[in-house]
């Protein structure tokens, strides 16, 4: 009897050890010029909101910057409801510097309610004089 039990517990143990026993292990590089965020003035997060297959939900009709008296980096987007119910986002935006760098500068999210087929004009300033480039990102609203 306790040779069954060594040769269950050989099996289970040799068993165990060959399923960690995986790789080799190869990182994934990650081309920051891919990014959405870096590329693109405007995210859409959600893939619901912006299915490629499907009529769009969200759509990004048009975005434009200017500048304060002061010199801070004001947005503006205006943000369409393409569908019949009303929809519920969130929006964000992250100020960078010249650099593409964050400059702690991100606004809160914002939740907005857009009617069916509607568009909402979003805009925001920034806080400080440092904000020489910005992402908006857009989420359905948790």
């Amino acid at each position: 009897m306790s040779k069954l039990y060594s040769i269950l517990f050989l099996a289970i143990g040799i068993s165990i050890l060959n399923g960690c026993a995986a790789g080799p292990y190869h990182s994934i590089p990650y081309n920051i010029n891919e990014d959405k965020e870096r590329a693109l003035k405007v995210v859409i997060l959600d893939k619901d909101l912006d299915n490629q297959f499907a009529s769009k939900r969200v759509v990004v009709l048009t975005q434009k910057t200017d500048w304060t008296d002061d010199n801070r980096l004001k947005v503006y987007c205006e943000i369409r409801n393409m569908k019949k119910e009303l929809l519920r986002l969130q929006v964000q935006t992250v100020f960078r510097d010249e650099k593409g760098f964050q400059i702690g500068d991100d606004t809160n999210w914002e939740l907005i309610l857009i009617p069916q087929y509607s568009t909402y004009a979003y805009k925001t300033t920034a806080f400080n004089t440092k904000a020489r480039d910005y992402t908006i990102r857009i989420r359905k609203a948790q």
